[in-house]
């Protein structure tokens, strides 16, 4: 069984830029229940279900007092630590 590299580790390795993970992370913002995310390389990743399963952001996300500025770098952690499935 092989292990599904998180986002970071994609990143890392090229397969996933720093701007994907950007518009990833703006996806979310704009729109909490928005379809899976499609990285370029195939990589799709459901943004709610990363940020639900990381628990700080979880938490920050679902705290109604919790303005923008404070839940995107939340955000940002949770879809980085996510390991997406390849298409």
């Amino acid at each position: 069984m092989t292990e599904t590299l998180t986002v970071a580790a994609l990143r890392d390795l090229n397969l996933i830029s720093e701007d994907e993970v950007n518009a990833a992370v703006a996806a979310f913002m704009a729109n909490p229940m928005a379809p899976p995310f499609v990285f370029r390389e195939g990589y799709r990743l459901h943004l709610a279900k990363a940020v639900r399963r990381h628990p700080g952001a979880n938490d920050i996300v679902n705290n109604g007092r919790a303005g923008p500025q404070m839940r995107l770098p939340f955000v940002r952690a949770a879809i980085l630590e996510a390991r997406p499935l390849r298409e």
